[in-house]
């Protein structure tokens, strides 16, 4: 019997289509050990555990605290330079996600950043293909100098419902050399085949 069509095909067709091969994720080094160990966790799952998680801002503004923010192929740069300075911490992490999430973890897709008024107040559903497509919207102006995977606004985000298991780091990303070997050190106890960890400026 032939497999129905579902949503989730359709969001792995567009992805597919646009090339889009991972997303982004950031976060302060600090947090690595507790994210190879349980995940990329909501805020509300944080908040429920023992273990010291340093959150890069003291409350969301989007109010969501069930969701885990990621970038579809290019960082948020305003937002990460952002939360970089109102932290203190020097040290930060970009790990790399597979696409796939899209598709098998259930999603929020914001066109906009998730605070925007045009978002929280948008009245539609924000989970599907629809959705999805909305991100890459726009006229050849509106997009002149973006990769096909790039998203139209540079502050978009996707909104992944839940946890996010460590087995779905890819790699990582971070701006000194001297990170290298302890990032792929914690890194290292994730199961599979070793991480890459690239060094870039941030």
């Amino acid at each position: 019997m032939r497999k129905k069509w579902s949503y989730r095909d359709e969001i792995r067709s567009i992805a597919m289509q646009r090339n889009v091969a991972y997303l982004l994720h950031f976060t302060q080094l600090a947090n690595l050990g507790g994210i190879v160990k349980h995940g990329l966790l909501p805020r509300r799952e944080l908040m429920a555990m023992e273990d010291i998680a340093y959150v890069s801002d003291i409350s969301r503004l989007d109010g969501n605290n069930d969701a885990v923010s990621v970038s579809i192929s290019k960082l948020n740069k305003t937002m990460f330079d952002t939360k970089r300075a109102k932290s203190g911490h020097s040290e930060w992490v970009i790990l790399g996600l597979p696409a796939a999430i899209l598709w098998t973890k259930n999603c929020q897709f914001c066109w906009r950043n998730a605070a925007k008024n045009e978002i929280v107040h948008h009245r539609g559903r924000r989970d599907g293909p629809w959705a999805f497509n909305k991100m890459f919207a726009g006229s050849e102006e509106t997009r002149s100098g973006l990769d096909l995977s790039e998203p139209t606004d540079p502050q978009a985000e996707v909104q992944v419902m839940g946890r996010i298991e460590p087995d779905f780091i890819l790699g990582a990303i971070v701006n000194r050399q001297s990170m290298v070997r302890p990032v792929s050190d914690i890194l290292s106890n994730l199961p599979g085949d070793p991480r890459e960890v690239v060094v870039e400026g941030f």
